[in-house]
């Protein structure tokens, strides 16, 4: 019996889909691997996200009202003091980061090489002179940011209404809360979950009754 082999076009044929598949199997490959990647660097990026979030917020909690700067004895003293893309107060710091004791620390959005940052300053607050913590070098906790803003709750003192200012200058006294809004600059669509951090009530200094109202209770009266 006559055996029949494969013509050349059905060899050309069988070579065309082979090639085909191969072509679909390594593409396959590589989109399963640039989605790990993707994958992998997001996940970075949002716990990266929330552990800023969370230091963030226990520094600003933990906000004291010792004294960082006072010039001349009638001059008011500065406890707290901050602006819309800045903020600069005293309270402890993580055992990691310090050597104990209080430390004057400062948060600033400011110009970066891949847009905005927020940078994070410290000094030690013992034999702090002003303008030492400018000099400082500061850490980088976010970069990339398009904007930010620094909130300051109060009270009014007429209603004892909630009021919120992108300025604090009453530097003698600390805010009731403090929020910070961020605007990521990201292709994954990742945003900064509105940070409110309530200051503690420091129960060592003499304060009005109606200022012992912790700022929680007036989180409730957002901004416009």
């Amino acid at each position: 019996m006559k055996q029949r082999g494969f013509t050349l076009i059905e060899v050309l044929l069988a070579i065309t889909l082979l090639g085909l598949i191969l072509a679909m199997a390594v593409g396959g490959l590589r989109a399963a691997q640039r989605a790990s990647t993707t994958g992998e660097a997001v996940i970075e990026q949002t716990n990266n996200l929330r552990v800023v979030h969370q230091f963030v917020r226990r520094q600003l909690s933990l906000a004291s009202a010792m004294v960082i700067k006072q010039e001349e004895d009638d001059e008011v003293p500065t406890r707290f003091v901050g602006g819309r893309d800045w903020v600069r107060f005293v309270g402890p710091m993580p055992g990691y980061l310090s050597f104990g004791g209080p430390y004057v620390q400062q948060l600033a959005i400011e110009p970066g090489p891949n847009g905005r940052e927020l940078v994070f300053y410290f000094a030690m607050l013992n034999g702090y002179e002003p303008g030492e913590i400018e000099q400082t070098e500061g850490v980088v906790l976010i970069d990339g940011l398009n904007g930010g803003d620094f909130w300051f709750l109060s009270e009014d003192p007429e209603t004892g209404q909630p009021l919120w200012d992108s300025v604090w200058d009453t530097v003698d006294q600390l805010p009731m809360a403090v929020e910070l809004d961020l605007d990521l600059e990201r292709e994954n669509q990742m945003v900064w979950p509105t940070l409110s951090a309530v200051v503690r009530v420091d129960t060592e200094r003499p304060v009005e009754r109606r200022t012992i109202r912790r700022g929680a209770d007036l989180l409730g009266a957002r901004r416009d």
